[in-house]
């Protein structure tokens, strides 16, 4: 059985380092902290309508939406963390 050993090189034209992350494009930055800032004004408007639901006698209703609200504020810290890590490199 005849095997060939391949020997040509991929080097040649090959136009990007390996070791550097490509950036970030801007505009998903961009977004990325418009929709924090979004999330973070509708978990602030829940956070009152739960309020207001409570005074109105619909303790249920208010209480999920505090959990909500809760879970509203663990994806924002996640968001945060990764607005962190792109624009710390």
């Amino acid at each position: 059985m005849h095997m060939e050993h391949n020997t040509h090189s991929h080097s040649a034209g090959h136009g990007h380092n390996h070791t550097e992350k490509p950036a970030t494009p801007p505009k998903d930055l961009a977004l990325l902290k418009y929709m924090l800032e979004h999330n973070r004004q509708h978990a602030h408007e829940l956070s009152e309508m739960g309020e207001r639901l409570n005074d109105a006698g619909s303790e249920g209703a208010a209480e999920l939406i505090r959990d909500a609200v809760h879970y509203f504020a663990h994806a924002n810290e996640k968001l945060d963390e990764a607005v962190a890590l792109i624009t710390e490199g």
